[in-house]
């Protein structure tokens, strides 16, 4: 089953890869074309002259404010400046492969832990909706779904585990994913302030309950963790972050940060033509340099909220169709199913019949991170086309459908009826139903 899903989705990618190598390619394109040719030089060094210096180049650092290096770097190692269609094709190819890889090793680990029509429908929705749309993109945007999703993933996990090595996993695939595109670093802040705060909480009750108790947040263990974090996200990151000091005078300088505080797209493009390097940046003057606090004194409370109601409603237009009603589908399979439970079955009577004890924790990050991303590209949609909600239709929907999951599990040991799990199965498949004749129309 999981071939067939697999197969029908590659062949829409393929068709898209096909359609894509007639075209010319887009601004955003040229931009990871130009960084690739110029990381061709990187990853072949001249140690003629010095040692250290061409072995820092290889690392991936190079950036223009907008691409990130990850892409380029990963397209130096395929690329032929004398055969640049043939190479924009293999790198298509190694994004496809990639890509099917992943959700081949996805479904078969989704195989172990859930039902067959959940195992199923992780990798329909994940391919179909987020991944494989980004692949006939020469951008770093297959890359950062992938990384995005294992971030968010030991995110959970970490939030359920607090373990040093998971603190250090964070640091990597946020890394990572903001290497491939600089969308990543609100994830990051949503996990360390959700952490630290259960970390608090956690201190605050070993000391002041009046029953004695025992809990995996350690205050010292969280300290040392977040220290573990930073050092493998500035080991990863640490050279974009240099080269962006040095070209642009802010380490995490990114044109769309500086630019979301305009009014429009035109405003926005010209803004960054006028302003290539540290140089045209330190010499702006006043009136026009972007911050927040200039914007807000310039634009009146009606016209935020405008701004923001229309970036939603635009957004909800595009993603609508691509993922937005799959995941309200989800949703309310949730809340039925909850529900169902906890009306349906006896109270739980021991620790294995309950949900998890850090459910309420992993349920504000997601809550966090998901209001985060979202607000901050309905914020960005007036002034610039970005496509990063669509890399939070994956983890969304592997986090509902594992959260079914689990309130199901808890269900079984309860003695619930099979009447609870056997409509569970049956709205599950009627989902995959739904999609597969939706797809099937849409071609």
């Amino acid at each position: 089953m999981l071939g067939g899903i697999l197969s029908l989705q590659v062949g829409s990618a393929i068709r898209a890869l096909n359609s894509a190598s007639g075209k010319p390619l887009n601004a955003l394109e040229e931009r990871h074309l130009k960084l690739t040719e110029q990381t061709v030089l990187d990853l072949n060094p001249k140690f003629t002259q010095s040692f250290s210096e061409p072995l820092k180049r290889m690392a991936p650092h190079r950036t223009d404010g907008i691409a990130q290096p990850l892409w380029p770097w990963v397209a130096a190692c395929m690329h032929e400046t004398a055969d640049v269609p043939g190479s924009l094709r293999r790198a298509g190819v190694f994004r496809l492969g990639m890509v099917l890889g992943f959700l081949i090793l996805l479904g078969i680990t989704c195989a172990r832990s859930f039902t067959l029509p959940a195992a199923l429908l992780v990798p329909m929705i994940i391919g179909v909706h987020s991944f494989l749309p980004a692949v006939a993109s020469y951008t770093g945007a297959s890359l950062f779904h992938l990384f995005f999703l294992l971030g968010w993933i030991v995110c959970v996990y970490g939030l359920q585990r607090n373990s040093l090595w998971v603190y250090g996993m964070v640091g990597v695939f946020s890394a990572l994913a903001y290497q491939a595109e600089d969308r990543a670093l609100p994830l990051v802040l949503v996990f360390v302030f959700v952490s630290t705060l259960r970390a608090v909480w956690g201190w605050l009750h070993m000391h002041w309950a009046r029953r004695e108790s025992t809990s995996l947040w350690v205050w010292r263990n969280h300290l040392f963790g977040m220290i573990v974090l930073v050092s493998m996200f500035g080991f990863i990151a640490g050279p974009r972050l240099v080269e962006a000091q040095g070209k642009f005078g802010q380490a995490f300088f990114s044109y769309v940060d500086e630019v979301r505080w305009l009014d429009d797209a035109p405003s926005a493009q010209a803004w960054i033509a006028k302003h290539p390097d540290a140089q045209s940046l330190k010499a702006a003057p006043v009136e026009e340099r972007l911050n927040v606090q200039i914007y807000l004194d310039s634009h009146t409370r009606p016209e935020i909220q405008e701004r923001l109601v229309s970036g939603l409603k635009s957004l909800w237009q595009r993603y609508a169709e691509n993922g937005g009603w799959q995941l309200v589908a989800l949703t309310g399979i949730l809340i039925a199913l909850a529900s169902a439970v906890r009306w349906g079955t006896a109270r739980a009577s021991h620790a294995g019949q309950r949900l998890h004890p850090e459910a309420v924790t992993t349920v504000m990050f997601i809550l966090g991170a998901s209001l985060t991303v979202i607000g901050i590209a309905a914020w960005d949609a007036a002034v610039w086309d970005t496509d990063q909600v669509r890399a939070l239709l994956a983890p969304l929907a592997l986090s509902i459908i594992w959260a079914c999951e689990s309130v199901l599990r808890r269900a079984r040991r309860r003695a619930a009826s099979r009447i609870i799990t056997v409509g569970y199965r049956l709205a599950l498949w009627a989902v995959i139903g739904t999609n597969l004749f939706l797809y099937w129309q849409g071609r």
